[in-house]
């Protein structure tokens, strides 16, 4: 069992160490690789019908690369497969229904910013990549609160973790993500949530996320989750 030791919460590397502590295991942990089995419901309008969805994702190497492949449920008997990555330093996003017929798709400097933007925010899905490395560079901004920023030379994005008393993470927040409107690229208010820890495969994650685009006419909650798997990759 870890013990949480006092720390100064204006130091960036003691805050990130208190996260760790709360929720990796005792001793070395060989991975830097994770999977998760999700099931959850997503809509693209305020107004718009909840979409069930189940999903697969993985995060991979020290950085924030991860892949997201999902089955949403667009009508009865009418389903999309969903690709949502940030893989080589590159952001994509691909919809196809029956896996076959191209609806959606995403690719260029804006989708590279806004899939790092959420590679960073599920950080707490692979708490050993929560430390400075050289593609992550960290800064605590008030007490218990702590700024992320990645660069990798092509794509800078920042974002900023609200961090309990006991390390946990309850929340995340960018001023700016990407949002497709029509035609146009909007940088738009975002938050996501994180709630119902569990340890899974021996470490304390988030069972459930949610995630919010700030409209000016108010909050737009878009994507909630459940975590129903959690495997650590082995080496």
């Amino acid at each position: 069992m870890n013990v949480i030791q006092p720390v100064d919460a204006a130091d960036p590397t003691a805050l990130l160490t208190r996260i760790r502590q709360a929720a990796l295991p005792a001793g070395a942990l060989d991975t830097e690789e994770v999977g998760l089995r999700q099931q959850g419901e997503m809509r693209f309008t305020p107004n718009g019908r909840w979409l069930p969805f189940t999903a697969e994702q993985r995060f991979f190497g020290p950085g924030v690369e991860f892949r997201w492949q999902a089955r949403v449920a667009i009508a009865p008997l009418v389903k999309a497969q969903v690709v949502d990555a940030f893989e080589n330093g590159r952001g994509c996003l691909r919809a196809r229904l029956y896996g076959v017929l191209p609806i959606a798709r995403a690719a260029g400097p804006a989708t590279d910013l806004g899939e790092a933007l959420r590679g960073l925010a599920e950080l707490p899905w692979r708490p050993w990549a929560l430390r400075p490395s050289p593609w992550l560079h960290w800064e605590a901004v008030a007490e218990g609160r702590l700024r992320a920023e990645y660069r990798d030379g092509k794509t800078q994005a920042a974002i900023e973790f609200e961090v309990a008393a006991d390390g946990q993470v309850l929340g995340a927040f960018t001023p700016g993500r990407p949002r497709i409107v029509g035609q146009a690229v909007v940088p738009t208010p975002w938050s996501g949530v994180f709630r119902d820890y569990r340890r899974l495969d021996r470490v304390l994650v988030p069972t459930f996320a949610e995630a919010v685009w700030h409209l000016p006419e108010g909050p737009f909650p878009y994507w909630r989750g459940r975590v129903l798997e959690y495997r650590l990759g082995r080496s």
